[in-house]
């Protein structure tokens, strides 16, 4: 009996390291156009689906524990189940890469039909199957015609599942192939037409075609008779589309007419174990309040620097924030709302800070990342209601005014599985001290899902822009954020506590996967996280000014964003604010491809069932 070879799970576990190569914490991107090399081999070298599930899942296993790697932070259990779970994906596309994507499989199956007659007649077979096909040229198309498909199937079937991956049990499209492509914004463009997840498909496409022309040259130089390569020059043709594409769309984007909206952020960089401590509520408050005071100082130094340097009576511009930006819960006390009143409400200590510390610093709008909770009137005071809805959301207080009635709210819909809300944990109580022996913590309730995509409004100079709000890991979530996209002026606002994770690659990581979300829209991406990446990404997903050509990001001087900091920085929002295909069709792609690999794995169905009988 033959034994298993081993070079094939081999090649999985090393297909697994260079993907996980392609993202923050190594980022190697160029690996995205060759961890399938090792992988495509080992899969097509069998003919069972269980066998391409396994070999799938093995890369799949490899890459998630690396990649996810910053869960152990948290919870090693967490980090495990999550990485066995979503290998599952892989596997489901290697047992379809071994069986209908697999262009070795069909011709060994060719081999082993006896073959009938002398060998003058299979000569006199092989001439007029030569001269049906159309000689040397019909036998390169039809041979280059085959890599294609197969090529096709393999790349429509990774696409389709990993659009699954984003989707099913509220789905988690974390660092999908198209994200390597997160720092070369040439190729990162068409995501506006095919969102981020279309974006895998020609990677997939090109390694499956490199495989197979690898394959065919071998044997051609055995043979002493070279051909064409036709399937590769088509698939180097679409990468060079698409690179034109991006060409010309980066050029295309950067002479919008634009309203320019001036954000200030705040970094406070507090760690989790004070972030949550009820003895630091009042220390967090202030920090906020000096930081903040501090950085409108800062700019209001650097005006009059300004205008000291030009006495010769030119016009300067004053720099002045049109919003200043706190991150993810922020605010440690809730804001409170009543259903049916209009008004929220604000412990005291936090509306003496906005009130006498913050809006007295000037004429803008503060975005500060708050929960809210539900309340009711008695005895003429509000209270909490034990038992109400509580949400993770964004507050937007504009300038002047009473503050009850100067907030307007978003609340977060995208709410994070095992950590925002336990399903049944009512009924099943062993899931919160699951929760806490992972975790480490108590599970302090469930949060409850808003509904509401209407975009909130801020005042920018003398008109309006719109904002695209939210919260922690709603914008890698492109399916959501597209349903706020109206045609007007618009800014993306994302707050985020990434803390949670430490000093690990999470935090670069989230950065990466949301800035797709500018691209895919075309509107600028505004972040401001607790612990970093807080800064401005452009609408064609660039973290430069597209006018001055400054780095928008809170950092020190060695690129480090784990610090406590400000950036005052400019975001570009569209005025005429067009409306992408992707805005307007969302994953139109992936279904596509998920249904042409149904329809190939029906056709491949009927075809055994028809042999069969």
């Amino acid at each position: 009996m033959n034994k298993p070879a081993l070079w094939p799970w081999l090649a999985a576990l090393v297909s697994g390291v260079l993907l996980a190569m392609c993202f923050p914490g190594w980022d190697w991107p160029g690996m995205v156009w060759v961890w399938m090399l090792p992988l495509f081999p080992a899969i097509w070298r069998g003919r069972r689906k269980r066998y391409g599930f396994g070999i799938g899942y093995v890369a799949g296993l490899v890459f998630w524990l690396l990649n996810l790697k910053w869960l152990w932070t948290v919870s090693g259990l967490g980090a495990i189940a999550m990485a066995a779970f979503l290998a599952l994906y892989f596997g489901f596309w290697g047992a379809i890469a071994v069986s209908v994507g697999n262009p070795w499989r069909q011709k060994k199956t060719a081999e082993k039909k006896p073959h009938q007659g002398s060998k003058i007649q299979e000569k006199i077979l092989k001439k007029q199957a030569a001269q049906k096909g159309g000689g040397v040229l019909g036998g390169v198309l039809n041979e280059s015609t085959r890599s294609l498909k197969f090529a096709l199937i393999n790349a429509a079937s990774w696409v389709g599942i990993e659009w699954l991956r984003g989707w099913l049990f509220t789905g988690f499209g974390w660092n999908g192939l198209g994200v390597a492509f997160h720092d070369t914004p040439v190729l990162a463009q068409a995501a506006d037409l095919v969102g981020v997840t279309g974006l895998a498909f020609l990677p997939v496409l090109m390694s499956a075609v490199i495989v197979q022309t690898v394959t065919r040259f071998k044997g051609e130089l055995v043979s002493g008779k070279l051909r064409p390569r036709l399937d590769f020059s088509v698939a180097a043709l679409m990468l060079a589309v698409q690179f034109c594409y991006g060409v010309w769309r980066v050029k295309d984007v950067g002479g919008w007419e634009t309203e320019r909206v001036r954000v200030l952020l705040i970094q406070e960089n507090i760690p989790q174990d004070i972030k949550w401590d009820p003895k630091s509520v009042a220390d967090i408050l202030q920090g906020y309040a000096d930081s903040t005071t501090a950085a409108v100082k800062e700019i209001e130094d650097a005006n009059v620097a300004l205008l000291r340097a030009n006495m010769d009576g030119e016009v300067v511009e004053m720099k002045q924030p049109d919003l200043v930006i706190w991150p993810e819960s922020a605010m440690p006390n809730p804001l409170l709302f009543i259903e049916g009143d209009t008004r929220h409400y604000l412990y005291g200590d936090t509306a003496h800070l906005l009130g006498n510390e913050i809006q007295p610093l000037g004429a803008f709008s503060v975005i500060a990342g708050m929960n809210l909770f539900e309340a009711y009137h008695s005895d003429g005071l509000v209270h909490w209601k034990e038992g109400g809805r509580q949400y993770n959301s964004i507050a937007v207080i504009a300038p002047g005014g009473a503050l009850e009635e100067s907030i307007q709210t978003y609340r977060k819909m995208h709410l994070v599985l095992f950590g925002e809300y336990i399903p049944l944990v009512d009924r099943l109580p062993f899931l919160g001290k699951l929760f806490k022996f992972s975790a480490g913590a108590d599970f302090s309730g469930n949060f409850d899902a808003g509904t509401s995509t209407d975009p909130l409004t801020v005042t920018v100079g003398d008109g309006e822009v719109q904002l695209i709000p939210s919260v922690c890991f709603e914008d890698t979530v492109g399916r959501l954020t597209r349903q706020f996209v109206r045609q007007a002026p618009q800014v993306m606002v994302n707050v985020t506590n990434d803390g949670w994770f430490k000093e690990s690659e999470a935090a670069a990581q989230h950065m990466a996967n949301a800035k797709f979300r500018a691209i895919e829209l075309r509107r600028p991406l505004v972040r401001c996280a607790n612990t970093g990446v807080s800064g401005v990404v452009s609408a064609t997903g660039s973290l430069m000014d597209p006018m001055t050509g400054a780095r928008q990001v809170v950092e020190d001087a060695q690129g480090n964003h784990f610090v406590r900091g400000n950036l005052y920085g400019h975001a570009y929002a569209p005025v005429h604010g067009p409306v992408t295909l992707y805005a307007v069709a969302g994953d139109w792609f992936a279904m596509v491809m998920l249904a042409v690999v149904g329809f190939v794995m029906m056709r491949a169905l009927f075809t055994r069932i028809n042999e069969a009988t």
